[in-house]
């Protein structure tokens, strides 16, 4: 492959690793920080709240999985010829960050939804050791202990992925020195 090629490649997939990024590190923390407060301060239930955020948090799941997915594949290319730790960084934190968003949204998410529907009422007006209430709320510690998990692989990512664009910025060769004109024999 030429070297036009590579840098090419080099440069088409650091533009979508930096977008992939950026997707799976900025939703979560704006859902985590402002959507669901928000919504449970203004929701009368916390069962409404839940089952209306239940949708955003599965698609926002989904959007995380194909950003890690996406930061997988350009860890690949990014990587070559990095130091072996950056490369086993940033090949390992995606699939992290995917298997706790998929944890989410296949294994925590749907039994939640099911206990809401099949629960005897609100959740919020049963007593404190129902059984419903108590397997909710420790599918949801899960499904919050996941979700910063994935936050944190981003994070990870974003700082390995820094950390390897600052040695490849000092370990890029400066411009070649100008050569030396030839001496003039004459001067004419």
């Amino acid at each position: 492959m030429s070297r036009g090629r590579v840098a090419g490649l080099d440069s088409l997939a650091l533009t979508v690793h930096l977008l992939a990024l950026g997707m799976a590190f900025g939703p979560p923390i704006f859902f985590g920080a402002v959507v669901a407060p928000a919504v449970f301060s203004v929701v009368p239930t916390r069962d409404m709240a839940g089952a209306l955020q239940s949708p955003i948090l599965s698609n926002l799941c989904g959007i995380a999985e194909a950003s890690f997915l996406a930061l997988f594949a350009t860890s690949w290319v990014l990587t070559r010829g990095a130091a072996r730790g950056s490369r086993a960084l940033l090949t390992r934190l995606p699939i992290l960050g995917f298997f706790a968003a998929l944890a989410i949204r296949q294994l925590l998410i749907p039994p939640m939804d099911r206990i809401r529907r099949e629960a005897p009422g609100l959740i919020d007006n049963l007593p404190a050791n129902d059984p419903s209430r108590l397997l909710l709320a420790r599918y949801h510690r899960l499904a919050t202990g996941f979700f910063w998990l994935e936050i944190a692989a981003a994070l990870l990512v974003l700082v390995v992925t820094a950390r390897l664009l600052l040695e490849r910025r000092e370990a890029a060769p400066g411009p070649a020195p100008a050569p030396k004109p030839a001496p003039k024999i004459l001067d004419l």
